[in-house]
Formats: structure tokens, C-alpha cells, sequence
């Protein structure tokens, strides 16, 4: 931060009296600060992202995730991701920080930088990707676009977010290692290269305390060894305990409403448990964050919603991943198409919850190509479908040269707030597809959806397009791909497995458990599938491209550690290659994956044109976490290809360094040759100590991180307060399936007690919720605990 700003929150917090400075670390509503302008401290606007501005005017229904205002919708970070394209996601940052000055929203809450551990997270849409150098890449250059306007970003959420199953009270068990290679490693590239104005601290716990709270992990790391010198917030509802969380580095205590964590706070500060230091340090950070966006809206530019539309429109038909093609694509001109789905006229063209944009004008397949039949096939909302609609879509699909199926996860299935139960698309989607490529061979199937799924049918079709969620432009970029228009160059930014059930995670992430052992380690993703040998339907880094591209003349500089190639189009249309640089360490001990990416380079090319691609080797990516970052001594193998499994290069890299310890405890364990799945004693010799119990709360052992519908189960009381959320938040939507208002209930009746009392606005009092507790117990509601 500025040094004139943090001159003048130094002189502002030292006119504020006490309570103030304790008034100052909690919100003032849903998306403001606290305002003392006696002392000089102004208010601070922030708003959700990343994909786009939801900003609501003061006023505004906080539950109502569309009563924003309107704003240019970009495609989803998945499908952004699916770009490689650190330029484009520079280009969408800078959009959306400009939209924000505009408004006066000094504070943009994005991006998302958490690792895809599990193809079934409901949030996955809303992050990168399974590898921690692509995210941090991206993710740096989106942050300098947004920071480049003048205008703050909030990067989310910090840290091992990758479930939605009991966000608020979920105990993540991770070895150190794993969480720096791999949770933490986009976190600190951004950091570090971006200077990001704000972090967002996430719901969970970190190895039994929340993150909130967790000193080893906001001031160890983030600031005093990454040099954080921003404000950190947590996630809404998301502050523990506010005298931890000062002493850990947490200064911002969203939304506001209550004074709860204020009295807790100034008892903390009488008793000397919290260092008044700690308060000061916290209100300054605030003050000057506050003080440098003052007058933000003052003097922003004229919002260009034309030229966003057109960032937008690019970021969405790079983001296009050309999954199968047998020569089907581009569609051939004067070719009659049948275009089936009602995601053809009703696009799922962005994710839900909380980054849900309230588009200006959102394009459709059908709007832009009216002249090309149609049928419905199914229900939008539910992908359920009928005889009758089968049948229309059979014929239709049946009298046109080419068949153009839409498909895609409804919202009520991929949202915020809950996570998916399978990969499987609606059955009915399946089924029409099947009938579909039944009657016509050249059936080409178009996917809207934020997350891998599963494809029975790809056999048996001539295409598979994957539109990813491309924003509110979407339909333009799905047009120019199919068309030709545009040469599709995306590459999948995270796996595609065969079943839910080969990731390595699974049997101890999600539902039942609020214990997440992170038994996997480093094998996250592509890191497991290649090395155990495991087939995915999908690998990372596919995509194809409706022209050819050789590699050539691969050398390896050690001294500047660099591989450099040649990449030739060798087809007869303009296109670009993303070539990936994946290493693989010597054998040291030290249980590593048998290849990661250490670089990437997106290739332009014009036909039979060859361009050298050069790529600087990610350091990080030839090191190990052993108390601190070590590159062992030997020969790197280096490969260069179009996926993880397209390996078209490959030379050698001698390095010399100090190296990492093997562990003598993992001797013969999974991670010395993974397959299959670990056992809990091989995740404890990863952890050094044994797994903590996995809490098992009932009548009798209910806390404050249990929720009023866990404790429903067995509390009528509970039971009867939950019901009358419930019913509340219902009365704001006309459709009670709505997914914001099943994620409204399971984040207000489905919060933990401690998060639901920190952001009611008073509406559930500390009084109350111990009498809730106490009954649920099986107690008088009086009752004292301890």
C-alpha cells in the first residue's frame, strides 16, 4: 500500500476511541466497512466477482443474487482457464476493474485460486485448475488487469476450499508439503507477482483450527514469510473467534450486523489475551485500504460495455475445448443443422451462487442462427424429458445434414453451497443424445456445463465441443467454433476421469464426513492419473483443433533452466498450440508424480508458418517442500506436447542443488508407487502423527461449528427455527428449487451456530443461539456449559 495512505490510517486509527477500533474490524452491512469520517476513515465498497461485477446498491436484499446491477458476464474461471491464456485473463481482470471503478466498488472479491481436488466440487466453475502453476499463472495476470484500473482485488479463498459438504465446519487434515506444493502454491505466486490488495480466508479449518484463526497460516506465512502487506478478510460468516483471528492476521469480520465479535474483541483486549497492537495493526491496514479507494468512482472512465462484450466474447471462444472431432467440424457450408436441447434458446452460460452476474444481454445458438431447425428435447431447468420430445428432436435431428446437440449440468445440480453427487449429465440428457446419434452419424454435442462429466455416448457421435460456461457471449463463440470462424484452442485445465471414483481423494472427501484427510498428498489430478497408470476418459491438457501442429529442434538451456522448441502448423488453417513443458525429477526418495507442468507457451500460427516457443522452467515445479524449498541434485527428464499425455519432445536438464529428505516413515507406503487408494497408515507416516478422531456429533456432543439442520435431526426446537428460515428465504423466490435459494438455506440454516450468529444482523443473538445449543444437548435451555 501506498505510503501515503498508510501515513494517513496511522493518523486516523489514532483518533479513534476503543469501541471504534473494535467497531472497525466488523462490517458495517453487507458490502461496506465502518465509516468514521471525524477520524478520517471512509467506508470501503467491495463486491462479488470473478466473473463479473454483482454489485448491489446500499439497500439492496443481500439474498437476492440477481437484484444487482447490470454487468458484463465473462465466462467462468473454468472455462477462462481453458484458455492457457495468460493475456485474455488479463484483458477479462482489467474489464471487470474498470466496471467496478465505475460504481465506486473499490474492492473486486476475486478470484478464486483453490486447487480442484475432486470433479464433484459444486464451486469447481468458480476455480482455475487441479495444477497450482497454470492457476497461479492465470490468476496473476487477471489480478494486475483488475489492480491495473486503480481498483482493489480480494483473492479467495485462503485456504483448501474444495468442497462445498459442510463448508462451515469441515476440519481439512493436510501435511505441510502437500499444502505448499500444491494448496498454497497459486496463493503465493500471486502474491508475490501480483500484490493482490486483500486476501479472503475460508470457512474451513486447517489441520483442527479455522482459518480465520490460524496464525500458521495467515501471519507465519502470508505475511511475515510472503511479505502480505493487505488486508484480510474472511469469507462471510466466516470469523471464528475475532480475538484469534487479530492475533493471527485476520482484520475484517464480514458481513456486519450484531456486536457479538466486538464484545468478543474487547473482552479479549481487558483480559490481555489480545494485544491492542494487534487491533491497531488490523484498523490501519483497514483505514488505508479504505482511504486509497475513497474516491474511486471520481474521475472512472466511462464503462466501454461494447469492448467488454468483445473481451468477454474472446475469452469464451478460446476457452472452447475441442474434446473428439471425426472431420464433422467445422460444420461444412450450406450444410443443413438440427439444432436439439433447450440450452440451445436458454443457455447455462455462467455459474451459481454468489458470482451470479446480472447480465445486460445474454446470446443464444437459436437467436443467432434462426434459420437452423430446432427442438427442445428436454427441460432446461431439470434436463428431463419425454417421449414427445425424444421423438421430435429424432425427427428433426433425422432430416438435417448435421445434428448439433446441447446439453449440460442444470444449475440445480452444479452451484455453490452443494456439491454434485456424480459426473453423470441428467438422464435425460443421455438419452436424447443416444436417440439422436441413433439416427444421424454426424451428431456433434455442444457441453454447458462448469465441471468434467460423464459421456456413455461418445462413441457413438461424430464431435464433442466443450462450451465450458462462456459468459454472457457464449453462444457467439459456440457459433464461431462450430462455423470454422474461429479454430478452437482450448486445453482442459484439469482432468476428465473415467468415474468420480478414481480421483484419490475419494472414500474421505465429502459427504459423510466434516473431516477431509487429504490422504492423496502431491498426487492431486493428473499428478495421480500418470503416475498409478490410471485410464481417464479426458487427460490434462487435451484439446484439438481443426488443424495439425509438429514440434521440432527441442533444446534444454541448464544455465538458464529453459527448454525451447519449434512449433510448425503443418494444416491449412490459422490456429494456435498450447504446448505444455512438464518435468519429472530425478529418483531421490522423495515421493514425487511422474511428470508436472513447469511451463507453457500459447503458439499463434498461420498456415505452414513455424515459430520457437522458449519456456522458462517453473523452479518451484523441480523443487520439493522439505521445511523449505530444496531442488534436488541429478538429471530432469523435460517433456514438451500437446496434453500430459500428447508428448511430442523430450531431452534432459542437469541441475545441481541441496535436495529434500526422504522420510525413512514412508518406506514402502502408497506414495512410493501409488495405486489404488492409501490407508490411513500411510496418511499418518505422510503426517508424521496420528489422524486426529473425526468429530461425531449427536444429542449431547453438538457445538457452536455444528448447524441448526444437523441439529434438527434430533432437537424439535432446532428443527422449528430451521423451518422458519427456511420458509423465509423460500418466500423470496418463486421457484423453491431455485439453487440461490437452496444456497441461501445452507448457508444461513445450513451455517455453522458461531457463523449463523456473526451474520444474521442480530437476527440470531448469542443468547439465543446457547439456548439452541443447550436444548439441542438434551439441557435446560439456561443451561452453562464447561
Amino acid at each position: 500500500m501506498d505510503s501515503k495512505y498508510t501515513r494517513a490510517a496511522e493518523k486516523a486509527v489514532g483518533a479513534l476511541s476503543e469501541e471504534q477500533l473494535v467497531d472497525l474490524g466488523v462490517g458495517a452491512d453487507f458490502w461496506r466497512t465502518k465509516a468514521y469520517l471525524e477520524a478520517g476513515v471512509p467506508a470501503l465498497t467491495v463486491s462479488d466477482g470473478p466473473s463479473g461485477l454483482r454489485y448491489q446498491k446500499p439497500g439492496t436484499d443481500a439474498k437476492g443474487m440477481t437484484v444487482s446491477e447490470p454487468a458484463t458476464c465473462f465466462p467462468a474461471l473454468a472455462t477462462l482457464a481453458a484458455t492457457w491464456d495468460a493475456d485474455v485473463a488479463g484483458q477479462v481482470g482489467r474489464a471487470i476493474g474498470a466496471e467496478a471503478r465505475a460504481l465506486g466498488v473499490g474492492v473486486v472479491l476475486g478470484p478464486g485460486l483453490n486447487i480442484k481436488r475432486s470433479p464433484l466440487c459444486g464451486r469447481n466453475f468458480e476455480y482455475f485448475s487441479e495444477d497450482p502453476l497454470l492457476t497461479g499463472t492465470l490468476a496473476t495476470r487477471y489480478v494486475q488487469g483488475v489492480q491495473s484500473t486503480g481498483a482493489g482485488s480480494c483473492i479467495k479463498h485462503f485456504a483448501v476450499n474444495n468442497q462445498e459438504y459442510k463448508r462451515f465446519s469441515n476440519d481439512c487434515i493436510v501435511d505441510e508439503r502437500t499444502l505448499r506444493e500444491i494448496y498454497l502454491r497459486a496463493f503465493e505466486m500471486v502474491v508475490r507477482e501480483a500484490e493482490p490488495q486483500m486476501v479472503m480466508s475460508v470457512y474451513v479449518m486447517l489441520n483442527g483450527i479455522y482459518c480465520s484463526d490460524n496464525s500458521h497460516l495467515l501471519r507465519d506465512i502470508l505475511r511475515d514469510e510472503w511479505g502480505f502487506d493487505g488486508a484480510v478478510v474472511t469469507d462471510w460468516g466466516g470469523m471464528h473467534d475475532r480475538a484469534d483471528a487479530y492475533e493471527a492476521g485476520c482484520d475484517l469480520a464480514m458481513p456486519g450486523g450484531g456486536r457479538h465479535l466486538q464484545g468478543q474483541a474487547s473482552a479479549a483486549l481487558a483480559s490481555g489475551r489480545l494485544r491492542r497492537e494487534r487491533a491497531l495493526e488490523s484498523a490501519r491496514r483497514l483505514a488505508a485500504l479504505a482511504i486509497a479507494h475513497a474516491n474511486d468512482a471520481e474521475g472512472a472512465p466511462a464503462v466501454d460495455v461494447a469492448d467488454n462484450r468483445a473481451v468477454a466474447r474472446r475469452a469464451a471462444a478460446e476457452g472452447h475445448v475441442l474434446l473428439a472431432n471425426d472431420g464433422v467440424l467445422p460444420l461444412a457450408a450450406g450444410a443443413s443443422v438440427a439444432l436439439v436441447g433447450q440450452l440451445v434458446e436458454k443457455p447455462r452460460y455462467q455459474g451459481g451462487g454468489s458470482s451470479h452476474i446480472n447480465a445486460r444481454h445474454v446470446s443464444s445458438v437459436r437467436e443467432l442462427r434462426p434459420g437452423w431447425a430446432y427442438a427442445a428435447g428436454y427441460d432446461a431447468r431439470t434436463g428431463e424429458t419425454t417421449d414427445e420430445l425424444v421423438e421430435e428432436a429424432v425427427r428433426t435431428a433425422g432430416e438435417a445434414d448435421v445434428g448439433v446437440v446441447v446439453v449440460g449440468l442444470p444449475e440445480t445440480i452444479e452451484s455453490e453451497g452443494y456439491d454434485r453427487d456424480d459426473m453423470r449429465l441428467p438422464e435425460g440428457m443421455d438419452r436424447l443424445v443416444a436417440a439422436v446419434a441413433a439416427v444421424n452419424p454426424r451428431t456433434v454435442v455442444v457441453l454447458q456445463c462448469g465441471s468434467p462429466v460423464g459421456m456413455p455416448w461418445e462413441k457413438d457421435v461424430a464431435a464433442v465441443l466443450y462450451a465450458g460456461l462462456g459468459g454472457e457471449a457464449g453462444a457467439e463463440a459456440t457459433v464461431d467454433v462450430l462455423e470454422g470462424t474461429v479454430n478452437p484452442s482450448g486445453k482442459l485445465p484439469e482432468t476428465w476421469p473415467l468415474c468420480a471414483g478414481d480421483a484419490p481423494c475419494m472414500g474421505w472427501w465429502g459427504n459423510p464426513h466434516r473431516q477431509s484427510q487429504y490422504r492423496e498428498g502431491v498426487f492431486v489430478g493428473y499428478r495421480y492419473y500418470q503416475t498409478a497408470g490410471v485410464p481417464v476418459a479426458h487427460c490434462f491438457g487435451h484439446g484439438l483443433s481443426y488443424t495439425s501442429f509438429s514440434y521440432g529442434d527441442l533444446e534444454v538451456d541448464a544455465a538458464s533452466r529453459t527448454a525451447s522448441f519449434a512449433v510448425t502448423n503443418t494444416g491449412k488453417r490459422a490456429g494456435a498450440e498450447v504446448a505444455q513443458v512438464y518435468v519429472y525429477a530425478p529418483a531421490d526418495g522423495v515421493p514425487r508424480p511422474r511428470v508436472q507442468l513447469a511451463g507453457f507457451a500459447r503458439v499463434p500460427l498461420a498456415p505452414g508458418e513455424t515459430q520457437r516457443a522458449s519456456v522458462a522452467l517453473d523452479e518451484r515445479s523441480l523443487s520439493a517442500w522439505d521445511g523449505g524449498w530444496k531442488i534436488s541434485s541429478g538429471i530432469y527428464q523435460v517433456f514438451v506436447g500437446s496434453s500430459v499425455e500428447d508428448v511430442r519432445l523430450s531431452g534432459t536438464l542437469e541441475v545441481t542443488g541441496a535436495g529434500a529428505t526422504a522420510p525413512d516413515a514412508l518406506a514402502g507406503t502408497w506414495y512410493q508407487a501409488p495405486k489404488g487408494k492409501p490407508t490411513q497408515a500411510d496418511f499418518e507416516a505422510l503426517l508424521g502423527h496420528a489422524v486426529p478422531p473425526e468429530a461425531r456429533h449427536t444429542k449431547g456432543s453438538y457445538d457452536e461449528t455444528d448447524s441448526l439442520l444437523e441439529m434438527a435431526e434430533t432437537s424439535g426446537a432446532c428443527r422449528f427455527f430451521a423451518d422458519q428460515i427456511k420458509g423465509a428465504i423460500e418466500r423470496d423466490y418463486e421457484d423453491k428449487t431455485d439453487p440461490q435459494c437452496r444456497m441461501s438455506i445452507m448457508s444461513s440454516a445450513g451455517c455453522a451456530l458461531f457463523g449463523l450468529v456473526n451474520c444474521s444482523g442480530g437476527a440470531m443473538p448469542v443468547w439465543l443461539a446457547n439456548a439452541l445449543l443447550n436444548l439441542a444437548n438434551g439441557h435446560a435451555p439456561w443451561h452453562r456449559r464447561g
